[in-house]
Order: C-alpha cells, then structure tokens, then sequence
C-alpha cells in the first residue's frame, strides 16, 4: 500500500475547496500525514488611461496580496478553532494549476486534495478548469472533491 505522508491542499476559498480540505483533513488522520494548504492568486492585469502602469499595477499588486493572506489567516483561524489541523499555509502568486503543480514537485507531495466547481459545457469551454490540469501535470495522484448539490 502507499504511503501517504504529505498532502496539499489548494483554496479559492469556494464551497467546493472547502468541502475538500475537510476531506484532506479526515483522509489525514490514520496516516499521520501532515495537511498543507496553499492559496494561488493572480493580479489583474488591467491598468486604468492616465495613470502610471508600474505605480499603479504595484499598488494593485499589493492590494491582491494583502487580501489574499488575509483571507488565508482566516481560513486557518476557522480551522483551528474546529481542531482541524495544518502544519502549513501559503499565499503564491501566479497561475493556479502551474503553481499548484510546482508546490506539489517542490514540496514533494503524495496527494494534492482540491475542489472542482464541476463546470460543463460553455462555461467549462470558456472558464477552464484548474482541476483538470493539475489532474494532467501533477507529480502525485490528484484526489477531487465536489460539493453535493
């Protein structure tokens, strides 16, 4: 049997990754694995007519930044107060399914647990799907989770 001693969790902070950081969580414990977190944002690229693009694209920046490890700490501080364990947490930036992909070589992972939307169709045509490519890049198996609708 493998052995599973290392997973990583991606958050967009939707239902769905919720749901499945839970699941991580659980799957953790009769391994004794540890469970990371790790949350990949992306900047806008849009800069505003008559403004200074490197100014204003580094504020912006900072702002995405800012709000991201924010929104991380208070997804942790939930999980702390429900005994739900972590032993780390991250913000990147970047592309999400590259970054994801690259944490999971780098940290040398045996899982990565994430949500999925469930996208068909147009919207998946047109949105992508994150899952979809980690599941084709990833180092480790991939194990996604839906919410139950």
């Amino acid at each position: 049997m493998t052995s599973i001693r290392q997973i990583l969790v991606p958050i967009d902070f939707s239902e769905s990754s919720r749901v499945a950081f839970e699941y991580a969580v659980d799957l953790a414990r009769p391994f004794a694995a540890s469970v990371d977190v790790i949350h990949v944002w992306e900047a806008p690229s849009f800069v505003p007519l008559g403004t200074e693009a490197g100014e204003w694209n580094q504020s912006l920046v900072e702002l995405v930044k800012k709000n991201a490890e924010t929104a991380l700490d208070e997804f942790i501080a939930a999980a702390v107060k429900r005994d739900l364990t972590v032993r780390a947490s991250r913000a990147e930036p970047g592309s999400p399914a590259l970054t994801i992909v690259e944490a999971a070589k780098t940290g040398h992972y045996d899982l990565i647990v994430m949500g999925t939307h469930g996208r068909t169709g147009l919207s998946r045509t047109l949105i992508g799907s994150v899952a979809e490519r980690v599941v084709r890049h990833a180092p480790c198996p991939v194990l996604t989770v839906r919410t139950r609708k």
